[in-house]
C-alpha cells in the first residue's frame, strides 16, 4: 500500500511579493514540517517561498516498529550496521522531485530552487539534488549523510558535480555521529568529484542546529540565489 505524504506547509514570500525562488526544507525523523517552519521567518528573503513537507507515517525498525513520521525506515544508527531502505528512500526522493517539478511548472526556474534538510530530511535532500536532471541553485544537508552510496556517481545528474552544497555537522552528535558528515563530505569531494561542497563543523553541537549554523545557512542561500 503506497504511503501518504501530508500536504506541505507553504510560507509565501514576505510582503506577499511574487515568487522568484523557492527553498524546500525537510525535517528529521518523528518531526513534521511545522518543526522547521520558523526558519522562513528568520530568513525572509525577498521573492523566496519556503516549502516544508511532512514525511509519511511509517513503522520505524530502530524504534521497535513504532509508527512515526519518517522519510524512510532506519534499522540502526551505527555506520557499520545501518542498512539503507532503498525503496522508501527513492520513493521520498521522487516525492520531493515532484515538489520541485511543480514549482518549475509554476514558473520558477530550476536554478532558483534550493532543497535541504536536517537528519533524515538531509538524506532525502541530497538524494534529490544529486539525481535531479536540471541544474538547481543548491543543496543543504545538516547533521546527515549520503545514503545509497553505491548508486553514485552513476546516478548523478550532469549538473551535480558543480552543485553548491552546504553540509554541516556537530562534533557531539550522538544520533548520527560526526563521522557521518566527514565521510559524506570526503566521498562527495573525492570519488564523486563535486567541486562546491562546503562542510562546516560545529564544536560541541549535538544532533540539533545552532545559531551560527543557521546564520551560515542564511548566507549560503543568499549567495546561491544572488
Amino acid at each position: 500500500m503506497p504511503v501518504t505524504y501530508p500536504k506541505p506547509i507553504v510560507v509565501p514570500p514576505p510582503e506577499g511579493g511574487a515568487t522568484t525562488a523557492v527553498c524546500i526544507f525537510l525535517h528529521g525523523l518523528g518531526d513534521t514540517g511545522h518543526g522547521w517552519a520558523d526558519v522562513a521567518s528568520s530568513m525572509p528573503f525577498e521573492g523566496v517561498k519556503w516549502i516544508f513537507p511532512t514525511a509519511p507515517t511509517i513503522p520505524i525498525t530502530l524504534n521497535g516498529g513504532m509508527r512515526m513520521t519518517g522519510w524512510y525506515d532506519i534499522n540502526d544508527l551505527s555506520i557499520d550496521n545501518i542498512k539503507d531502505d532503498r525503496a522508501q528512500t527513492l520513493a521520498s526522493t521522487e516525492y520531493v522531485q515532484g515538489l520541485i517539478k511543480a514549482e518549475i511548472d509554476g514558473g520558477v526556474n530550476a536554478d532558483r530552487i534550493v532543497v535541504g534538510g536536517f537528519s533524515q530530511g538531509g538524506v532525502i535532500a541530497l538524494q534529490t539534488a544529486l539525481r535531479f536532471p536540471e541544474r538547481l541553485a543548491g543543496a543543504v544537508g545538516m547533521s546527515t549523510y549520503l545514503a545509497l552510496r553505491e548508486d553514485f556517481p552513476d546516478a548523478m545528474s550532469p549538473h551535480a558535480k558543480d552543485l553548491p552544497v552546504f553540509l554541516a555537522h556537530g562534533t557531539a552528535d550522538m544520533v548520527l555521529q560526526y563521522q557521518y558528515g566527514v565521510m559524506s563530505s570526503e566521498l562527495m569531494t573525492g570519488p564523486l568529484g563535486m567541486t562546491k561542497v562546503d562542510f562546516q563543523t560545529y564544536q560541541g553541537m549535538g544532533h540539533s542546529a545552532c545559531q551560527e549554523e543557521l546564520q551560515q545557512l542564511a548566507k549560503f542561500i543568499a549567495n546561491v540565489l544572488d
